[in-house]
């Protein structure tokens, strides 16, 4: 209730009037303020109303919009999980279909209008995988890997590319940020061949300019960069720091640099006119002065052991021994050719690369970069992607494309050219290639365990003459092709011998230019007849290439066919294969593609339970997250909200003060015998 003090009751009118008015003013604000208030249904309306509460509303609101956020991401994410769990479900089922018909064909009379009827099924099953395998979510194409922007599946060349990147796309999902809602190349829809794999350590030298990021280092951990101490015959001790060396040539600047200061100061002679450098794959010091450089790391430390510079046990660099320990520089796409060891010495020229069902000589003489190596491989032919191996020491080169054998990728040597591809190991049929990667990775079938010697034979070799070679081969001699080579010549050797004619009427060896072996006999032995091999107790002879293999003219030389060329291994390889199996009435193609297509069934499944896996972890997710809202939502009601029922009981008394207020001055304003009192 407004009041007057008493020490007014004589005062003047103005000081009567200001007082009335402020009590009115102070009363219309409350009024205004809470009337806002009841509007609004806040109880902060402003920051100032209360910092501390008004900082904490602030936070939970950057909560609640971050929790928003995740929640729509989740959205998206379940979306598309779902329809990448509905994308291999059909695909499931459109498989079981194909090994249905496989497997009716098997069981049944061999018949070749049924099979080729049965192969258009198959082609439209081919059809109906291509549009599952470009299948849109709201986040994009569901098979596109970390890129869903484009569709990761093409026609192409008669097979079907795969351009969709590796891995899944992530996003900000509260807790499992690191589940993919994106798969990639990494599932048996599409895939990427990894079969070409770097048999050659290019092992390049170090430049100037190799990146300490690039090299391996003397204990082979990376290079640590941090402080390296030196001295010289014993004396002072100093510290270098090359915390901000970013290349090779930037820490041998900074130890010249250092060295020469050390001289200055000690009144020394340490470096000859090559001061520090390089040489080779290692750190070199060009000591002139006659005595010991040593370099030791501190407590802890491992900058100098990672630079080669420090040795256990100690080693000195002196004017005799000044090069560090190999830093083993790992390759990139800027790595010259002309550093590589691997190739030793020799140039290259050109290799045969064979993709998509075309042949074409690739020229890499010009080359001055392993990029120029690269850009040049993936210029000959779509499709192609040249890599550089986990541990940067060789190439690799993966096909997209997805096909029947006669599109698969092999590359093989040209007639004069400096045999390029073996130099730097990405010849797909070579002396170090192992048999297990042969036919697609099912490698090579022998005869083996069997008690009678006649039982283990695999293949025999008949010269002109009549003469028969039996081959019996034992695990160890299909490790590669080197020693399957080794194990037939020497085979061949003992039964020659035996039987008492020279070793040179035979031998076998890698075609120098074709992806194949060469089974060649004298050509004297040519005039009685042509070379030939049989089957014997196993499935070698057909899985080496050497039932189909080219006969020369002269009937002498006998070259195997490429079993070691490169395919994508998926269900579009394999539906390809079965199509073209049924229409040809390939009774062993259809066995073959129909086992192919069981192991991508199994991948396909464990895809599928993954996918299912992680829809799981999303439903969570949202639960969580929804939970983690309420909360907040509670925290910050309780913080800024109005409490209506306190808020109107305080409306109606400022509403009654107002009027007392009002009152009070009418009554203070009226006049009395003491105005007119002069």
């Amino acid at each position: 209730m407004t009041s007057f003090p008493t020490s007014y009751s004589r005062a003047p009118t103005l000081i009567f009037s200001q007082s009335s008015l402020n009590s009115l003013g102070r009363t219309s604000y409350s009024l205004a303020r809470l009337n806002e208030q009841l509007a609004t249904g806040l109880n902060i309306l402003r920051p100032s109303d209360d910092p501390i509460r008004s900082a904490t509303v602030s936070i939970l609101d950057g909560r609640l919009e971050n929790t928003e956020q995740i929640l729509k991401n989740l959205e998206f994410a379940g979306n598309s999980l779902g329809i990448i769990d509905n994308a291999l479900g059909d695909a499931k089922s459109l498989i079981d279909e194909a090994i249905s018909i496989a497997s009716e064909q098997l069981s049944s009379p061999s018949d070749s209008e049924s099979r080729s009827g049965q192969a258009t099924i198959i082609d439209s099953l081919v059809s109906s995988l291509f549009n599952i395998a470009n299948t849109e979510s709201l986040v994009g194409y569901v098979f596109g890997g970390t890129n869903p922007t484009g569709a990761p599946v093409s026609a192409f060349g008669g097979g079907y590319r795969f351009t969709g990147e590796r891995g899944g796309l992530t996003a900000a999902l509260g807790a499992i940020s690191d589940i993919p809602i994106t798969l990639g190349a990494d599932n048996a829809i599409g895939a990427l061949s990894s079969r070409i794999e770097g048999t050659v350590d290019l092992d390049p030298d170090l430049t100037l300019d190799t990146r300490l990021s690039d090299l391996n280092g003397a204990r082979d951990l990376g290079i640590e960069q941090g402080i390296v101490e030196f001295s010289y015959n014993g004396g002072p001790t100093v510290t270098v720091d090359l915390s901000g060396a970013d290349t090779i040539g930037d820490v041998a600047d900074t130890l010249e640099a250092a060295i020469i200061e050390y001289e200055t100061d000690n009144s020394v002679s340490i470096l000859g006119p090559g001061g520090v450098s390089i040489s080779g794959g290692a750190l070199d010091f060009d000591i002139a002065g006659g005595g010991t450089l040593d370099f030791t790391d501190q407590q802890g430390s491992y900058v100098g052991a990672d630079l080669g510079l420090v040795q256990d046990p100690a080693v000195s660099f002196t004017t005799a021994s000044g090069t560090g320990l190999d830093l083993d520089a790992k390759l990139s796409w800027t790595t010259p050719i002309s550093s590589l060891q691997g190739l030793g010495g020799s140039a290259l020229d050109q290799i045969s690369l064979s993709n998509n069902g075309q042949t074409m000589e690739v020229d890499l003489s010009g080359a001055t970069t392993l990029g120029d190596v690269k850009s040049a491989i993936e210029a000959a032919s779509d499709g192609i992607r040249v890599r550089i191996s986990d541990d940067g020491t060789s190439l690799n080169v993966f096909t997209e494309t997805a096909g029947t054998r006669d599109l698969a990728l092999s590359i093989a040597e040209v007639a004069g050219g400096n045999d390029t591809a073996t130099l730097l190991g990405i010849r797909s049929y070579a002396l170090d290639t192992p048999l297990s990667v042969f036919n697609d990775g099912r490698g090579i079938d022998i005869a083996e365990g069997s008690g009678v010697a006649t039982e283990n034979e695999d293949f025999s070799i008949t010269l002109g003459d009549g003469f028969e070679i039996t081959i019996d081969l034992s695990s160890s001699d299909i490790a590669t092709v080197g020693t399957l080579v080794n194990a037939i010549n020497s085979q061949a050797d003992t039964q020659l011998t035996a039987a008492g004619r020279p070793t040179t009427d035979f031998a076998v060896s890698l075609s120098a230019t074709t992806n194949g072996l060469e089974f060649t006999q004298d050509a004297a032995i040519g005039a009685s007849g042509a070379i030939s091999i049989s089957p014997q107790r196993s499935a070698a002879a057909e899985q080496l290439g050497l039932l189909d293999a080219d006969l020369s003219p002269g009937g002498n030389t006998l070259t195997s066919s490429d079993r070691a060329s490169v395919r994508v291994n998926n269900l579009f390889t394999h539906l390809m294969d079965l199509s073209q199996a049924l229409r040809s009435d390939d009774t062993l193609g259809i066995q073959i593609a129909s086992e192919n297509l069981k192991g991508s069934l199994e991948d396909l499944i464990q895809s599928q339970a993954l996918v299912g896996g992680y829809a799981r972890r999303v439903d969570e997710e949202v639960l969580r997250q929804e939970d983690k809202s309420v909360l907040d939502e509670a925290m910050r009601s309780q913080l800024r909200d109005l409490d209506y029922a306190q808020a109107s009981s305080r409306f109606a008394q400022l509403q009654l003060q107002m009027q007392a207020t009002m009152s009070v001055i009418a009554q203070s304003q009226s006049r009395t015998l003491l105005d007119f009192l002069g």
